[in-house]
């Protein structure tokens, strides 16, 4: 609620509708796989599309080619989506792809915070139903997440403060990086 009220008014709606379809796919997908597969086996699954993903990013920003400078293919557009519905609903962890998304899609620091703060309003919103219905959303969880609501609070209030005082390219760098940490503790940890 913090960050959607911060930057609403540098979301990008177009970049969002262009993902849910993928979206939908990946957190129907990865509903289906919870029924079937080790959830610590799927979360290191996605780990390592993810450190793939920002290898690939990485890779592409250091060495860019020649025609370089449109929109992905709708085909990118869907795996990110696809990738953001997998990773948020296995581990939580669907600010990694919607990273990778956004620095694909070379937006500024201001539509990046608003377009991903608003994403995941909605993304989270359409989880509840599936996380409800595989029990991982129960009052027991709600009443610990009350516990954690303070200092969430504080962070988002230095989130503030250290976005306003990080240039551009920083930003980028420093995403990817902790896309890629994230990617390394879900493998690691699952």
């Amino acid at each position: 609620l913090l960050a959607p009220g911060r930057y609403r008014q540098h979301v990008d709606w177009r970049l969002i509708l262009r993902l849910l379809p993928g979206v939908l796919v990946g957190v129907a997908l990865t509903a289906l796989l919870f029924a079937t597969v080790d959830t610590h086996m799927l979360s290191r699954v996605v780990g390592v599309r993810i450190l793939v993903s920002v290898v690939l990013e990485v890779w592409r920003r250091t060495h860019p080619a020649p025609d370089e400078g449109g929109r992905p293919h709708w085909a990118a557009v869907g795996f990110f989506g696809a990738l953001a519905g997998m990773t948020t609903l296995a581990a939580n962890a669907g600010g990694t792809a919607m990273t990778l998304y956004l620095v694909n899609m070379r937006v500024s620091m201001l539509a990046f915070m608003g377009t991903s703060a608003w994403f995941f309003f909605f993304v989270n919103l359409l989880k509840v139903p599936f996380l409800v219905g595989l029990g991982f959303l129960t009052t027991e969880t709600l009443r610990a997440d009350l516990w954690f609501a303070p200092l969430i609070v504080v962070g988002a209030l230095i989130g503030v403060w250290t976005f306003r005082r990080m240039n551009e390219k920083v930003f980028v760098y420093v995403a990817l990086g902790l896309s890629a940490l994230a990617s390394v503790w879900l493998i690691v940890h699952g």
